[in-house]
């Protein structure tokens, strides 16, 4: 998750309009882009566990 969580983190960097380069930045700039990250993360976890749970619901249509 780590991994991911840094990725997510770059990408989020790099979108920035006045971005520079990534391993030159202090580590509290590095900390809050990965706070944005992880908060994306699991946000996008969430919403595709009700999206499943959601197709679990209609899965199996009663049939008499």
């Amino acid at each position: 998750m780590e991994a991911e969580i840094e990725f997510v983190a770059r990408a989020l960097y790099n979108a920035e309009d006045d971005a520079h380069d990534w391993d030159r930045e202090p580590e509290i700039i590095k900390d809050e882009f990965r706070l944005y990250a992880r908060t994306a993360l699991e946000l996008l976890a969430e919403k595709c566990k009700s999206k499943t749970f959601d197709a679990q619901i209609f899965v199996f249509p009663y049939a008499a």
